[in-house]
């Protein structure tokens, strides 16, 4: 007995000093950051793998399939190349070095013009941009729970959890425009809140360039300190009452929901900003991203003039006329009843409902003629990871209470960027019938990964929950990666 007395208590001290090391390896400033070029490098391989898929068999120069809108979108940097689309293509017979494209700004599709100018009109040239600002949106994820005051560690599950989305993975692996325009949405945001409003607003103008749905960033930032205004307000006035209170001797020291959003306002920083600075910020902020989004688009036009096929005008010069051009295209975009396609109403989008299909490739099984079986081989899908969206109400309602009762920055950021991403959709849908699709949450996600990987970071949530959670999120993943002969 003693003996296995003596071993037991040299196994508990063994065990002391191992977690004693992991604990110490964890603290360490470094393990999170090599922890985010890890996540990062998952990243990279699951967009760059197989680059040139999809492709006919047997595959060769020519035969690369365009996935969903790349056909709009490479065709027009194509165009911009001098590069004739095939015939019945998207823009064939466009003049060459204008944007067919007028639509949407010019920017993005001069990446991938630039792509295939490095590396030819092969899926690399097409997509090597989608998967470079992707990693760019995964570092700035980083970042920006980073600035918000996010731990390391919160901001390193937070890139995992982009990483395992199956929508942000299809956007950053095919030609289209939503990935850039987001990459620079957050690296706008992160510079708004290391309270450099001035350059938040350059890198404004440049997402707006990229894609025109990045001005949503404004009502993110505008609710973002709304709510930290009111918390601030809120928590001032209970303070006073609380020292009346203690003053009158009806109570002798702050207690309860009150005293301790009270304690835990810190008297400076973020939470002690007065209306007037934080207007200013917004408003230094709002103003320079218009003039660099105006003064952008007149250059692109100038250099790249966008051209509309239907019309045969060319917008060389007049930003005013390009944006109003691409307003009224976007308000010909009405839902038609009986007529659904792929268009889907935003509140559809919280289940996850109606996936796009971008491009699919099955495989027949037969016997005595007659198909038993099918398989996908590749199944590329506009759609969310579940274990992502089902959880983005209650995720985003949570953030809402923290950043209410504690005045937390990242919780209100967070829940901000959901809502105010979200609910223009939802209300233009309401408003005027314009039609939408489940892609347009792209833009909405980078707030969803926040709110929920805080919510499974919380001390309050029990470590099994937040593992199985992690398991769910890679099943989800590898359910819905669109290369199916990988797995």
């Amino acid at each position: 007995m003693a003996l296995q007395a003596a071993a037991e208590r040299v196994g508990g001290a063994g065990q002391r000093k191992r977690l004693q090391w992991l604990r110490r390896a964890l603290a360490n400033r470094w393990t999170p950051r090599l922890a985010l070029c890890l996540v990062l490098a998952f990243s990279i391989a699951a967009k760059a793998i197989d680059i040139n898929q999809p492709c006919e068999s047997p595959c060769t120069a020519g035969r690369h399939g365009l996935i969903f809108d790349e056909q709009y979108y490479v065709n027009a940097a194509r165009v911009i190349d001098g590069i004739e689309p095939p015939k019945g293509a998207p823009y064939h017979g466009a003049p060459f070095g204008d944007d067919p494209n007028a639509e949407h700004p010019q920017l993005a599709k001069l990446v991938i013009a630039g792509g295939i100018e490095l590396f030819g009109d092969t899926p690399l040239g097409w997509r090597i941009g989608s998967i470079l600002f992707a990693a760019v949106a995964l570092l700035a994820l980083y970042a920006l729970v980073r600035a918000a005051g996010g731990g390391a560690w919160l901001a390193v599950g937070t890139c995992g959890v982009m990483s395992l989305d199956n929508l942000m993975l299809v956007s950053g692996r095919i030609g289209t425009l939503d990935i850039y325009a987001v990459a620079m949405m957050i690296v706008s945001a992160v510079l708004y809140m290391r309270a450099r409003p001035i350059l938040a607003g350059l890198a404004l103008g440049v997402a707006v360039c990229m894609k025109e749905v990045s001005v949503a960033l404004v009502f993110v930032l505008v609710l973002f300190e709304a709510l930290m205004l009111a918390h601030s307000w809120w928590t001032a006035r209970a303070t006073a009452r609380l020292r009346r209170a203690a003053d009158a001797r009806l109570s002798p020291e702050p207690t309860g929901y009150l005293g301790r959003g009270a304690a835990a306002m810190p008297a400076g920083g973020e939470a002690g900003l007065s209306a007037s600075r934080r207007l200013l910020r917004l408003g230094l902020f709002t103003l320079t991203g218009a003039a660099a989004a105006l003064g952008l688009l007149w250059l692109l036009d100038v250099l790249v003039p966008a051209y509309d096929p239907g019309t045969h005008e060319v917008y060389a010069g007049n930003p005013i006329s390009h944006l109003l051009h691409m307003y009224n295209y976007a308000q010909l975009l009405k839902a038609k009843p009986g007529e659904p396609g792929i268009a889907s109403h935003p509140l559809a989008w919280l289940l996850d409902e109606k996936a796009i299909n971008y491009y699919r490739v099955a495989v027949n099984t037969l016997v005595g003629g007659k198909v038993v079986a099918t398989r996908d081989t590749i199944r590329f899908e506009g759609v969310i990871n579940p274990f992502i969206i089902f959880l983005a109400i209650p995720a985003t309602f949570a953030a809402l209470a923290s950043a209410w009762r504690d005045g937390d920055r990242l919780a209100a950021l967070g829940a901000c960027w959901c809502l105010g991403t979200y609910l223009p959709f939802l209300i233009g849908a309401a408003a005027s019938g314009r039609v939408t699709y489940l892609y347009y949450m792209v833009i909405v996600m980078p707030g969803l990964y926040i709110v929920t990987a805080r919510l499974f970071a919380s001390r309050r949530m029990p470590t099994a929950a937040t593992v199985g959670w992690a398991i769910a999120l890679i099943y989800g993943f590898i359910h819905l990666y669109p290369l199916r002969t990988l797995l």
